[in-house]
């Protein structure tokens, strides 16, 4: 392509875009424009504070106060904030199809004709500052789903939607807010439920919900908010007279629900009467409200969870509460050993032992505060336990605290440790075991999946060794082993050329197969270094009784030579200390591994 071509085009093309994007600003300036020209009220919604809608003579008045919608005629109700805003942005975006400008001289007659002189229908909006807007709505139009408005003082007359009719001549009831109440459920305090079956009260403490009566016990604080939630939200399906009538049942109700509201002096009553007549209504209930004049319907549903509930049903099955963050230091005190002190060092944890740190394994300390906050009793077994020996409480097997700790004095406190909450462990059986808070006066059942996670010894919080051969062997090297477990006759057997046999042949058939698995898997086998010498102490208890000594017969060389490995009882996590003879060093075997070492070798 030439040159002089290639820039013709050029210049075509950008002339093209130039006037693309003039004609289109223009087209968009315009439609604009005209959406502007069409609108009926220049309004802004979020500064009408009052609303007058006046209907074959039934006056209806809104008024806005602090944000909140409410009703002041024909009856005094809270407003219904979605109606009204409904009603607001209809208004606001009001469009005409038409303006038809009054004839000079004929103006009477023909507001007469279009129905807007002095309509029975009529919409008169109070801003927060400034003059009053007053729609007047007049007969239909000749083209259907259209009728006439008049902006009060305005010789021009409109033909819109019939949508604004619509929304003028809906009921009262329509305007008044369709929940119970619009009291936040976060600023209630105290709770009252009164039935036949007795009385609950709850209280919040530091934003969180406790049982005072019949029992002192921490409630489910998620629990609570739904059920207060449940009642104040409840659909209003019906308004009635503020005056009970006999059939309604509220001067004697089946229930009251009282609520103590942050801020206010007098407390929320709401009583809970009798069901309404009609099929219909099998499932509501009359109910009546302090904060609202009008009786009302709603359903049972929105109550029923907070009547029927029973103490039990609202307390907090969570063994602990407490903050992780605020948690410093964790000491685990076992009855038949030492306690495990764990502190917070910056970003990390430490096990502390008098003025000496040790490290303990990544994430060990997180786990048992995530698996703490978490916990769930299984059963609520004695609400105030005056025996705590037969639940092993009285003294128990396993104490864990949790502490925050300050390194010198401060305003709010003194330097050292602060004890946030202490679990007692007492008594453990095959699904759980006994467990209470140690300020707390009832017991509760914790699960036993639970409790084994919990360490018993330091071994679990040992920081991770590095896996190392516990033996230097080629398979080809190896020509014979001796197994002795505990409380056993020893097995001996011998390779040669390549095959297993008995060193006894009286003594039974060998599983070659099963000694050929042992074979490889001590030739494989890695295990961890134990250093610590707490930890070392401990498993010297466990090597004091060996469940497995093995032989282990090798030539190379033409040197011959035999190394005795001992297998010690496991720990309570299940793991298997192991020694070889005439050496200090202790391992840990896994349980996989000595089942592999200690597994059946003749048939």
């Amino acid at each position: 392509m030439k040159l002089r071509t290639t820039l013709a085009l050029a210049t075509v093309g950008g002339g093209l875009f130039a006037y693309i994007w003039f004609v289109d600003r223009h087209q968009s300036s315009t439609n604009e424009a005209t959406q502007a020209s069409t609108k009926v009220l220049k309004l802004d919604r979020d500064k009408v504070t009052g609303i007058s809608i006046r209907n074959s003579g039934t006056q209806l008045e809104l008024r806005k106060k602090d944000g909140i919608w409410n009703m002041e005629q024909p009856l005094t109700d809270l407003g219904d904030s979605a109606a009204i805003e409904q009603l607001l942005g209809l208004v606001a975006n009001l469009r005409h199809d038409s303006k038809i400008n009054l004839t000079p001289g004929k103006e009477a007659e023909q507001l007469k004709d279009f129905g807007v002189a002095e309509s029975e229908l009529s919409l008169k909006l109070k801003p927060e500052s400034g003059s009053e807007l007053e729609l007047l709505v007049g007969k239909d139009s000749a083209i259907e789903g259209k009728i006439y408005v008049r902006q009060k003082g305005q010789n021009a007359v409109y033909v819109v939607r019939n949508d604004l009719r619509t929304q003028l001549i809906k009921k009262t009831d329509d305007f008044r807010d369709h929940r119970l109440s619009a009291i936040p459920f976060q600023s209630v305090q105290k709770i009252t439920v009164k039935t036949n079956e007795g009385e609950i009260d709850l209280e919040r403490q530091n934003q969180h919900w406790n049982i005072l009566k019949p029992l002192r016990a921490r409630a489910a604080d998620a629990k609570i908010k739904d059920l207060l939630a449940g009642v104040l939200t409840a659909t209003v399906s019906q308004f009635h007279p503020e005056t009970p009538t006999p059939e309604q049942s509220l001067a004697e109700p089946r229930a009251t629900v009282t609520l103590q509201v942050e801020g206010q002096k007098e407390p929320v009553i709401l009583q809970v009467g009798a069901t309404p007549s009609g099929e219909e209504n099998k499932d509501k209930t009359f109910a009546k409200i302090s904060t609202r004049k009008a009786v009302t319907v709603i359903p049972n549903k929105a109550l029923d969870p907070i009547l029927k509930a029973r103490p039990n049903d609202l307390r907090d099955r969570k063994l602990l509460r407490f903050e992780p963050d605020i948690v410093d230091r964790i000491t685990i005190q076992n009855a038949a050993s030492p306690p495990i002190l764990l502190a917070r060092k910056g970003e990390t944890w430490v096990r502390k032992d008098g003025d000496k740190e040790a490290p303990v394994r990544d994430g060990v300390a997180s786990k048992l505060l995530a698996d703490l906050q978490t916990a769930e009793s299984i059963n609520f077994v004695a609400d105030l336990a005056t025996d705590l020996g037969q639940y092993g409480l009285a003294a128990p097997a396993v104490t864990i605290r949790l502490a925050s700790y300050s390194s010198e004095n401060t305003p709010e406190s003194k330097a050292g440790e602060k004890i946030i909450t202490s679990l007692l462990i007492g008594t453990v059986e095959a699904d759980g075991g006994y467990v209470k808070l140690e300020d707390e006066p009832y017991v509760v059942a914790a699960p036993r999946a639970f409790l084994d996670s919990i360490p018993a010894d330091i071994l679990p919080l040992l920081p991770l060794a590095t896996p190392e051969a516990l033996f230097e062997l080629k398979p080809e090297s190896i020509t014979g082993l001796q197994f002795h477990q505990k409380d056993a006759a020893p097995i001996s057997v011998e390779k040669k050329d390549g095959s297993w046999s008995l060193a006894d042949a009286g003594t039974g058939t060998l599983d070659t197969d099963a000694v050929q698995k042992i074979e490889a898997h001590l030739v494989a086998l890695k295990v961890g270094r134990i250093s610590d010498p707490t930890a070392l102490a401990l498993l010297s208890e466990n090597l004091n009784t060996q469940v497995l000594s093995l032989k282990v017969k090798t030539s190379q060389e033409g040197k011959e030579e035999t190394q005795e490995l001992h297998l010690g009882l496991p720990t309570k996590h299940g793991e298997f200390p192991v020694k070889l003879a005439g050496k200090e060093e202790v391992f840990l075997l896994s349980p996989a591994s000595k089942e592999i070492l200690a597994g059946k070798v003749l048939r």
